[in-house]
């Protein structure tokens, strides 16, 4: 290296204005190229996926690799330096077993005539001590390295790792503030549908009540549920926001629960709301098998809740006359869900059942539910790691059906019959 170095060669890197880490590996290797005279200067990224990738490459002879090549990082010279199997700086690899070994089977995978001898590589390190790559010069012959040379390969790399840093750190702020922003308009957005949603209730209990204090309606039992239903209903769409909001924010404190043994809380789900079915007119059957899943309990209860009280909208009415909550072994998953026998939704219907406060016809001409719970139900099992899909069934009806991880290390209807 000529006497260039120190100083006078980190002025002229920093006089450089760098658009990307690209452009500082790039400059970096044409200056360390240029002052050292080694045959080969490469800048080099090792991947989560062992790839040692080239990402900056001058060379003074045809080589046959590019930028943007890679091998595997076991391949590497470096990877023995990293073995503890080779020093950073050696002026002949002939000297160093493990490392003439390491560049004959590259040199043979890369198919050339010509030997790697003279050997420095500098690991660049981010400010967390993670690994981003290294800083390598080769040549063909053997040479020295003058502790001049390795003190500069060591501030460029450590200058490289800042550079890489900076571009990496400015793409994570701009990721969370683009979050933030996509949070912020999502709670707008979700504040113009409260209101658009409590305006029906809450405009029938002032109607009602206004038309009972100007005398027009009676002001019996009759008028005053009519008014306790809209109440109702409007508490209800709170509570069922509230909870979706903190679903959304992961701040419901399902943490350090238990797994939930599905086929128990099935069993109990159906009692609890088999009178709600009765006074519907409808059957509420149960099919389960043994399953035990990673969600909490009475997560799983409000799946089971939300999800019958939509399948008895359908139902309801003379639309349909059986209701099946299930646990049924899937295939991977263990599948949680309710189906039903009542009309159905069409296929546009169907790709909008989730959607926040969308109401599919039933719901619509009767005049009830929030819009809120199949999306709760969507929320609770996808915040679980499972996922949830409408379907059609056959002959008639609707299925929901929550596909869960069962819980590690225990066996989930492997070899139970369903329960009637």
């Amino acid at each position: 290296m000529s006497n260039e170095i120190g100083l006078s060669a980190l002025t002229e890197l920093g006089a450089l204005a760098f658009a990307s880490s690209a452009d500082a590996i790039e400059a970096t290797c044409a200056l360390v190229q240029r002052l050292s005279g080694v045959d080969i200067t490469v800048v080099s990224e090792v991947t989560a996926d062992g790839r040692y990738v080239f990402r900056g490459l001058e060379n003074r002879f045809e080589i046959p690799l590019q930028r943007g090549a890679a091998i595997p990082w076991e391949w590497s010279l470096c990877s023995r330096v990293h073995a503890g199997e080779s020093p950073a700086t050696v002026p002949d690899t002939r000297e160093v077993p493990a490392l003439w070994a390491a560049w004959l089977r590259l040199k043979q995978g890369l198919g050339v005539e010509w030997d790697v001898l003279a050997f420095c590589t500098r690991d660049v390190r981010l400010p967390d001590g993670s690994l981003f790559g290294t800083l390598c010069l080769h040549h063909r012959a053997p040479r020295e390295f003058a502790p001049d040379e390795e003190a500069l390969l060591d501030v460029l790399a450590r200058l490289l790792a800042q550079e890489v840093w900076r571009e990496r750190s400015a793409a994570r702020l701009a990721e969370t503030v683009e979050a933030l922003e996509l949070e912020v308009r999502t709670r707008v957005e979700l504040a113009e549908e409260l209101r658009h949603e409590l305006r029906a209730p809450l405009a029938v209990i002032d109607g009602y009540a206004e038309a009972m204090l100007d005398g027009v309606l009676a002001r019996d039992d009759e008028h005053v549920v009519l008014v306790r239903r809209e109440a109702g209903r409007a508490v209800r769409l709170l509570d069922e926001l509230v909870d979706l909001v903190r679903l959304e924010a992961r701040l419901a404190a399902d943490a350090a629960t238990e797994p939930a043994d599905a086929q128990a809380v099935a069993a109990e789900m159906h009692e609890r709301l088999q009178p709600l079915a009765e006074a519907a007119g409808v059957t509420l059957s149960l099919e389960t098998v043994v399953a035990v899943v990673d969600v909490p309990r009475r997560r799983l209860e409000q799946l089971w809740i939300n999800l019958v009280r939509n399948a008895l909208r359908a139902v309801s009415g003379g639309a349909g006359s059986e209701i099946v909550l299930f646990v049924r072994a899937g295939v991977d998953a263990v599948e949680v869900g309710v189906e039903d026998d009542g009309p159905g939704l069409d296929d546009h219907e169907l790709r909008r059942v989730f959607e926040r406060f969308y109401r599919g016809s039933s719901g619509r001409e009767a005049g009830e539910g929030s819009g809120l719970g199949l999306t709760v139900a969507r929320r609770i099992v996808e915040s679980a790691g499972g996922q949830i899909a409408a379907e059609h069934r056959e002959p008639r009806g609707l299925r929901v059906v929550g596909r869960l991880p069962a819980a590690q290390g225990v066996a989930s209807g492997d070899h139970a019959a369903p329960q009637p």
